[in-house]
């Protein structure tokens, strides 16, 4: 081969690279796409606004929660070194969520059957 069909053949190679590489991605994407839809497979459906007012009314929740911590219960222990106060352990053993109130939140936003009466709908 002369240099003339050597720089053909490299530029050939070139462009078969390019669409072979476009041709990788768009397969990478579909893959990454069915993983995802493998991942959500039998999980429920809900809107991304229903989410955010999940998550928002999760936070006021917790946000209330931390909001009656009793700090006396918590039992902090401080050291001294040298002109500096570190706090060494807290105990929050005390913290808890009301899980009553948790649920009062999911039944807002989700329709709660036993796993008798889902078991009888997947059969019906």
């Amino acid at each position: 081969m002369d240099k003339e069909q050597l720089k053909a053949k490299v530029e050939a190679l070139r462009a078969n690279e390019v669409t072979a590489n476009d041709a990788l991605a768009l397969l990478k994407t579909r893959r990454m796409r069915a993983e995802q839809e493998l991942a959500d497979a039998g999980k429920p459906v809900i809107s991304e606004s229903m989410a955010s007012d999940l998550i928002q009314e999760l936070e006021s929740v917790f946000a209330d929660t931390i909001g009656s911590i009793d700090t006396s219960d918590l039992s902090p222990e401080f050291s001294l070194n040298y002109n500096e106060v570190q706090l060494d352990c807290i105990d929050l053993d005390c913290v808890g969520v009301d899980t009553n109130e948790l649920q009062v939140v999911i039944d807002q936003f989700f329709a709660i059957k036993d796993d008798e009466e889902l078991e009888q709908d997947d059969n019906s």
